[in-house]
């Protein structure tokens, strides 16, 4: 963990505040990539795509009582830990907010728009910094609900205004699996995949942060995370020698929860700033940030409704399920995301003690969404859909209807009450099509139907 010492100097890219947050010597990255490819043509030989040939499997069991449940729901969250995705890292001793710019006439007059830098303080000197987009319905009488996502390409992509500040998060260079690249800065990429006019005409704020500002989404990007406020030791993998290896030592740290973490410290800065209401808060996350989603809705009950898009493996798809994504994903190119501990369970699925299932139950008695797209087998819809059925026996201990539905939905059909599910016409994307579904079960959910 992190030194005491007070003559503690701070990291270049922290005392450089517009530095990019990219690796300090990427050709060590590349080496290790390509060190991983043979690993990376095992993973994609390994897939099943054939639902017969889905071997037969068990899962962990759910308790039967409501009094079982909330006793070993502590230790399932320790088993995720250990098992999967690492320490979840604590909270700063501080969070302040600076204000970095404003408008009040986004989105074609009816948002006003800011953007904060958010800043993680310890009490020993740390820092850490990441930045903030918010837009806010215009003329409301109340604090309005708030959606708070993270992104992938930078706050600045993928609204309509070409005036939001540049992020400092590294982007992917041609042929490369990791983001160790100068961000280009892309402008209006995909304004559906935020919605956030039709968030903001709703009635929502829309809360997102770019998730290689939190971690750098790259095999050394512990050094310039979040983690920083806590440990001394962060180098990659690829530099700790061999006879720290033999000796035992183990990372228990990782990029999904750096992600979540995020999450949750978007939410401490929402308070701070005093704009949404604090009790109306959704998490969104697609793909890998399904993943950090859902781990934050699972650590931090401020999130009253979760939702994961897309997750796949490590999110809402089964493990013991023999099909598309599997464990070896982590361990063929993504290694950063988990904690080394997962390597022993790669192609033993069946010996982990958890499975994700469980991971969704512990949302429970909060609303969850999972979400999938037809084409995105390598997500498992249907492994999706059955974890979500089962998970949905923990909300009925609560008094709540669940998913409520034995049967695999038609496409664009979504389906359940407290815990919700669809399977979406087309491929791994986050969509007009999936907002939609979110901001309906969030007027239920916050009294705006």
């Amino acid at each position: 963990m992190a030194s005491e010492n007070p003559s503690y100097t701070k990291p270049d890219f922290i005392i450089n505040e517009e530095a990019p947050r990219i690796p300090d010597n990427d050709a060590l990255a590349l080496a290790c990539e390509r060190g991983l490819n043979w690993m990376m043509n095992e993973y994609r030989r390994f897939r099943n795509f054939d639902e017969s040939k889905v071997p037969a499997y068990t899962l962990p069991p759910l308790p039967d009582t409501l009094e079982e449940w909330e006793k070993v729901r502590p230790e399932l969250w320790k088993k995720f830990e250990e098992c999967i995705y690492g320490d979840f890292p604590p909270p700063p001793d501080h969070v302040e907010v600076k204000l970095l710019a404003s408008r009040d006439d986004a989105l074609d007059n009816t948002a006003l728009r800011r953007e904060y830098r958010v800043y993680c303080n310890m009490d020993n000197g740390r820092s850490f910094n990441f930045d903030l987009l918010l837009y806010l319905p215009k003329n409301t009488a109340e604090p309005p609900p708030c959606f708070v996502h993270l992104n992938m390409k930078g706050n600045q992509a993928y609204g309509p205004d070409m005036d939001i500040r540049p992020t400092r998060s590294p982007v992917n260079k041609p042929g490369r699996w990791h983001a160790t690249g100068i961000n280009s800065q892309p402008r209006g990429l995909d304004v559906g995949r935020m919605s956030y006019a039709e968030g903001v005409r709703r009635g929502y704020a829309m809360a997102t942060v770019c998730y290689g500002e939190v971690f750098p989404d790259n095999l050394d990007g512990f050094r310039k995370s979040c983690y920083t406020l806590f440990y001394d030791d962060l180098r990659p993998d690829y530099e700790i020698p061999l006879e720290e290896l033999n000796a035992g030592r183990v990372r228990n740290i990782g990029a999904y929860a750096a992600w979540a973490w995020g999450y949750c410290r978007t939410a401490d800065a929402l308070e701070k700033i005093g704009l949404t209401a604090p009790d109306k808060l959704g998490c969104v996350g697609q793909s890998r940030l399904a993943v950090a989603s859902l781990l934050a809705g699972v650590h931090d009950k401020r999130f009253k409704l979760v939702c994961c898009n897309n997750s796949g493996s490590g999110g809402a798809q089964l493990n013991r399920r023999d099909f598309g994504s599997m464990l070896q994903v982590f361990q063929a190119c993504r290694p950063n995301w988990v904690t080394q501990n997962i390597e022993q369970y790669v192609r033993r699925e069946d010996t982990l003690p958890v499975d994700q299932h469980q991971l969704l139950a512990m949302v429970a008695p909060r609303a969850l969404y999972v979400a999938t797209s037809s084409q995105d087998l390598n997500g498992d819809p249907y492994g999706c859909f059955l974890a979500t059925q089962e998970a949905s026996k923990v909300w009925e201990l609560y008094g709540l209807k669940g998913l409520e539905c034995s049967d695999m939905p038609p496409e664009n059909t979504p389906i359940g009450n407290m815990v919700r599910y669809h399977v979406k016409t087309g491929k791994h994307s986050l969509t007009s099509y999936d907002w939609e579904q979110y901001f309906n079960f969030a007027d239920e959910l916050f009294g705006k139907c």
